[in-house]
């Protein structure tokens, strides 16, 4: 394929892309943020210049809360408001442009790895059409972000891996504004450390030096402002112990009536114990709450685990769990239709890549990195597992390819 027919693919792609995520906000209400969760709340107050707080989430007298959220997200929407002003619209059409900008990174990921711009192209389109990655341009939550930034990490880590230490730096930056929009992105410092030992270990000492730094570097600015703060470590936020509380715990379990609720919840008795913590205080008071809970009741906590493993991979959303209210008939339909088949061919095509598997390594470890920590320690909803998406359609892809040249041979 021509360099010149490549970017024209690429090109009409990315505005086929862009134009159904447009269409498809325009939709909607974007005179209200139905999502809420904080996020466009700090945006607005950086934006207006009022300081990167919220009121205390437990009492109504409390401390206000200081690092209560990560701040990628709303530092982007405090940028979009700043133009435009407090415009939802505005926000989710950036969004949106993102969002398109992801199958382009999916194209050049893709491509990279099969050799083949032809297979990357099928990529991005599919990516491009793919109906959760649509969705998610219409609700100023970070998913859309957290894609972007893990898409232009591995295309930047993939690139870095031909020897050149300029590509692990902005990978390092990458994975730091990653770090700041959700932690989990940390852990991507031990599957680079892995990957790195396993495909050069001659090397990997120094470049994994220089993506530490970066890293380091980038998220730096935060942690050291948490530190003012709190007067203690910090890394991105104080919510994580609340949600590892609440997914592992003895009401996690049953409600009295004995249904079983998939979300959690924490019990009234808790509020009187953490009256009066810090904010610090309070976050590591849940996860020490959770922790003493699966020491002690391990039958019950692998129980929740593998209810967490089976959500999280599960084909259609819970209904209780979309934004603004519960999803409708018509999404679980659309989900079914389209993860179905992605899931089915993905998983075909991960055990074929297996003969290839040091090509796939750092794919591997990403999924695995990934998930893990979600499915055993936190709440789990489908969110959650969008950012590692695109990767199942890069596999689901190989494998339509492959059988297509079969094809082709007989």
């Amino acid at each position: 394929m021509e360099k010149k027919e490549v970017i024209k693919k690429l090109i009409l792609i990315f505005f086929f892309a862009l134009v159904i995520r447009i269409g498809f906000i325009l939709t909607l209400d974007n005179t209200v943020d139905v999502w809420g969760d904080w996020w466009d709340e700090l945006g607005w107050k950086i934006a207006t210049g009022q300081g990167y707080w919220i009121n205390n989430p437990y009492f109504t007298d409390g401390k206000l809360f200081y690092s209560w959220r990560a701040p990628g997200f709303p530092l982007l929407l405090a940028g979009i408001y700043k133009i435009f002003g407090h415009n939802y619209l505005a926000a989710k059409i950036c969004l949106a442009i993102l969002s398109s900008f992801s199958c382009l990174l999916l194209f050049a990921i893709t491509s990279l790895l099969a050799g083949d711009k032809k297979i990357g192209t099928w990529a991005a389109f599919i990516y491009a059409i793919y109906p959760s990655s649509i969705f998610w341009t219409g609700y100023l939550a970070p998913v859309t972000l957290e894609i972007f930034i893990l898409l232009s990490v591995v295309l930047l880590l993939l690139k870095a891996e031909q020897k050149n230490y300029f590509w692990f730096m902005l990978a390092g930056i990458f994975t730091g504004l990653g770090v700041l929009t959700r932690s989990i992105f940390i852990l991507l410092l031990l599957v680079v450390l892995i990957w790195m030992t396993i495909k050069n270990r001659k090397i990997f000492l120094s470049y994994f030096i220089i993506y530490t730094t970066a890293v380091t570097i980038t998220i730096s600015p935060w942690v050291i402002r948490n530190y003012l703060i709190h007067k203690t470590f910090v890394l991105t936020s104080t919510e994580g112990g609340i949600v590892c509380y609440i997914a592992n715990n003895e009401k996690s379990i049953y409600q009295p009536s004995g249904y079983w609720d998939p979300t959690g919840r924490y019990e009234e008795h808790i509020m009187k114990e953490i009256k009066g913590l810090s904010e610090v205080e309070t976050d590591r008071y849940f996860y020490r709450a959770a922790f003493r809970f699966i020491k002690d009741n391990p039958r019950i906590y692998w129980k929740l685990v593998k209810d967490r493993f089976f959500r999280f991979w599960k084909v259609v959303p819970h209904t209780f769990s979309g934004p603004g209210g519960s999803y409708k008939s018509y999404h679980i339909k659309i989900a079914l239709l389209s993860n179905l088949p992605i899931f089915i061919l993905a998983a075909i095509g991960f055990l074929l890549s297996l003969k290839k598997w040091n090509n796939f390594l750092l794919f591997y470890l990403i999924i695995i990195f990934w998930a893990a920590p979600i499915i055993l320690f936190f709440k789990t909803v489908i969110r959650y597992r969008e950012p590692i998406m695109p990767f199942l359609v890069m596999f689901a892809v190989f494998l339509i390819n492959k059988c297509l040249n079969i094809k082709k041979e007989s």
